[in-house]
């Protein structure tokens, strides 16, 4: 079966998220500016990195290499347009990382929102873990559920209606278990609330021992 993530133009996606009852694209940019600041990473990989959202708050002084990881071609030729010409250590990979068999040069930091959703999660944790060098650190992003609202809120941009039937919330103990069978501890975590009553879950998870 086709990916609805293919089907979703660029506007619709940037206008959905950014809309004023969605309102998580700005969210997430500055939560991504925050944990740049936080870990200074050298080598960083963002999965699902879609158009580039945040990707201005990344200084190329700090970190030296940068991997873009989506399965949308389209989305990946607008992050590059965007960025190429200020991020010169841009690679972008048009890739399922959700699989065995995933391979990129390790990094030190993996930024992951909102893609557990829709993602195999214990082998997108086992994919990350086995691409992140030792002590490396995933920061994932999920959304947390909320009874008053749809997992997808109704906006005008009526091709993301096609993401409901394929997403499944995680619960943050959940993913905190399964991260922990595959050699992560959760350092520290946060909730965001949201428009509309929800929220995300943010969880700062390092790798221990033996990569």
């Amino acid at each position: 079966m086709k990916n609805p993530w293919l089907d979703i133009p660029i506007d619709d996606y940037e206008g959905h998220m950014s809309s004023p009852s969605v309102g998580q694209l700005q969210v997430l940019g500055k939560l991504f500016s925050k944990v740049l600041g936080e870990v200074r990473p050298k080598s960083l990989a963002v999965f699902g990195c879609a158009t580039g959202n945040g990707f201005e708050y990344i200084d190329p002084n700090v970190t030296e290499r940068i991997v873009g990881v989506d399965i949308n071609a389209d989305y990946l030729k607008m992050l590059k347009e965007r960025f190429s010409g200020q991020l010169l250590n841009l690679d972008l990979l048009e890739q399922d990382f959700a699989t065995p068999k995933f391979s990129i040069q390790s990094v030190e930091l993996a930024f992951a929102a909102l893609i557990f959703e829709y993602v195999p999660v214990e082998q997108a944790i086992q994919s990350i873990r086995d691409n992140l060098v030792p002590k490396g650190m995933l920061v994932a992003v999920l959304q947390l559920p909320d009874k008053s609202s749809s997992p997808v809120t109704k906006t005008e941009f009526r091709s993301l209606g096609k993401l409901q039937p394929i997403m499944k919330l995680v619960e943050p103990e959940r993913f905190t278990q399964l991260c922990s069978k595959n050699g992560f501890d959760l350092e520290k975590e946060r909730i965001i609330p949201l428009k509309q009553g929800k929220a995300f879950f943010v969880g700062y998870y390092r790798i221990v021992g033996d990569n």
